[in-house]
């Protein structure tokens, strides 16, 4: 931007910019995940605590179940991420 440019000229092209990113942040793409990966993961987090209660874990499990991810955020941290087969680059 230049430098002599006035107050109100900046005002409103910084009101702009605000405007297209609202509007983007409403009807712009959005990240989204496949129902099956949804519902493997809830999967996952259901044979986690199940397995906790056959250990005889129950305190621990009813913790996880009133988690809102049923502490699946910490368990995939630890995991090691699966290498995709990549393309390899020339």
């Amino acid at each position: 931007m230049h430098e002599n440019v006035s107050e109100v000229a900046r005002f409103r092209e910084q009101q702009a910019l605000q405007e297209q990113a609202a509007l983007l942040g409403l009807t712009g793409f959005a990240i989204t995940a496949r129902h099956d990966f949804i519902e493997a993961r809830a999967q996952r987090g259901a044979e986690h605590i199940l397995r906790l209660i056959a250990e005889g874990k129950e305190a621990e499990a009813l913790t996880l179940v009133n988690e809102p991810q049923w502490g699946l955020e910490a368990e995939e941290q630890r995991e090691p991420v699966k290498e995709s087969s990549r393309q390899e680059e020339p």
